[in-house]
């Protein structure tokens, strides 16, 4: 069942195909898909710390809040790490329709060992490996999927990926549900809430596969080409993955290195990763020339959306300080808590995605090329920490400002991601050398750990007090990256073509 038989699956039209809201159905299908994986991811890290530090005698596992929040820090770069293993995989040995339903099947069991009453430290650490194993097999391989439902020049793409990223969004509200089911219940209900809906997009794609995807994506786009190659490839990774786990956890264990300076080498690891990883797939043998052109303007684009999610983390670090200290949490009556303001973004995304989605769909072969999409997106996201500065000058620092200025800034950066997320994912998958299709989606992920190491280096030069040129220099330089994508996009959208 985890497998897909290519015999008597027959190759489908998807150019003609426009039964899901003018897209191919498939669409219909990944979508749910990365609104299950999104609502699972979502509704298990909304909890997880809080599971972690929370005393054994009242459903939690015990540890300190330090040790919590790095084990937490340790999961989430290395989820990013596997995904460069899950596109090699998906392109090499599995194929990608392999690899999404090894992983997500993988991932639904990793949910579910959370979910286990009494299962202890030792659950959780198997729960965290299986989730990472996920990662290993299939990396970004749903979006690789969705990208083989359209051709080069169909101009559906941008519109069909605005619709993956909405619907990605509505998984968003699994932190309000699956925090509230712990809270009512216990942490052990609330995770298997996330399974059950991350088993469910399992459920759907098993049903629907070969109805709706045809052969697309059975085969690997770049196999071995010795006999019995996929299964020497496959041993030999698998006995490298399992020599990596254990000198790591000899390491840890051992007290030779600690959690926290080995959650720094990874983040360090984590800003270079996808710049080498990039320049291999151009310099590789298997990139023809006109592949490795097209490559050239997409790296501005990426390293556009790495300042973008630069911005981002703010959010979750300074601006969460900020939202706990200096904001008046009383709104129209209603009281607010700071975690709140984590689901604004999710709203804004959902309306504003959709927004883009009609207008790029109304607009057709008018509508404006990926890059200036691109370097407008990016400006917006430069205008949110500028916009922050204002209530840093206005107000002193006893005074509790509204609310609506931190809506302000996520109302800014969110039109910002929605112009620069779907088209970056949507550029990943056109630009794509043909034996690399899943790993450059995997390269357009690792923006976000990109982003997040930049964060973690600038945050050093932070301290209260500081806020008007720390946002200013944020967004100064955010600013001028876009500007420069913004102005260059007629060479930048010709080259990609």
């Amino acid at each position: 069942m985890l497998g897909v038989n290519s015999k008597n699956i027959k190759h489908l039209d998807f150019k003609n195909d426009k039964r899901f809201l003018g897209q191919p159905k498939g669409m219909l299908t990944t979508s749910f898909m990365a609104l299950a994986q999104a609502f699972g991811n979502y509704g298990m890290t909304a909890i997880l710390i809080y599971y972690l530090y929370e005393a054994a005698t009242t459903g939690g596992l015990g540890f300190s809040k330090t040790e919590a929040a790095q084990f937490v820090n340790v999961y989430n770069s290395l989820t990013f790490m596997c995904g460069v293993v899950g596109a090699y995989m998906a392109d090499r040995l599995l194929g990608v329709r392999k690899a999404i339903s090894i992983g997500y099947a993988v991932r639904t069991v990793g949910y579910l060992l959370l979910a286990v009453p009494m299962g202890g430290a030792g659950f959780y650490f198997a729960s965290q490996l299986l989730l990472l194993v996920s990662s290993a097999c299939m990396g970004t391989s749903l979006y690789a999927l969705a990208g083989k439902l359209y051709s080069k020049d169909d101009t559906r793409r941008d519109a069909g990926f605005t619709i993956m990223y909405v619907v990605n969004n509505v998984g968003a509200v699994a932190p309000v549900i699956t925090g509230t089911v712990a809270l009512v219940l216990n942490y052990n209900v609330g995770f298997l809430v996330a399974a059950a809906v991350q088993g469910a997009g399992w459920v759907v794609y098993v049903l629907t596969q070969n109805a709706l995807f045809g052969n697309a994506g059975i085969a690997p786009d770049d196999p071995p080409k010795e006999e019995n190659g996929v299964q020497k490839m496959l041993f030999k990774l698998i006995i490298l993955m399992l020599i990596v786990v254990a000198v790591i956890v000899a390491l840890l264990g051992t007290g030779a290195v600690s959690p926290a300076a080995f959650c720094n080498a990874v983040s360090v690891i984590s800003i270079f990763l996808p710049l080498v990883y990039l320049g291999y797939i151009y310099k590789s043998k298997k990139t023809t020339r006109a592949e490795a052109k097209r490559l050239i303007p997409f790296l501005f684009i990426f390293i556009g959306n790495c300042f973008n999610l630069m911005v981002w983390n703010q959010s979750t670090t300074i601006l969460a300080i900020y939202a706990a200290e200096r904001v008046n949490m009383n709104f129209f009556g209603f009281t607010l808590t700071p975690a709140a303001f984590q689901t604004v973004p999710a709203v804004y995304a959902i309306i504003f995605g959709t927004l883009a989605n009609m207008l790029w769909t109304k607009m057709g072969t008018k509508q404006p090329n990926t890059a200036l999409k691109a370097g407008i997106g990016t400006v917006l996201w430069a205008l949110g920490p500028l916009f922050m500065i204002l209530p840093f000058v206005l107000y002193t620092a006893d005074v509790k400002v509204s609310p609506l200025w931190l809506m302000g800034f996520y109302f800014i950066v969110i039109w910002g991601e929605a112009l620069t997320n779907p088209v970056g994912m949507s550029a990943s998958t056109k630009v794509a050398p043909l034996a690399f299709s899943a790993q450059m989606v995997t390269i357009w992920e690792l923006s976000k750990s990109t982003g997040a190491g930049l964060s973690a280096l600038v945050v050093n030069f932070y301290h209260e007090g500081s806020e008007t040129p720390y946002f200013l220099i944020i967004g100064a330089v955010t600013l001028l990256v876009g500007l420069v994508i913004w102005i260059f996009n007629k060479k930048l959208s010709n080259m990609m073509e």
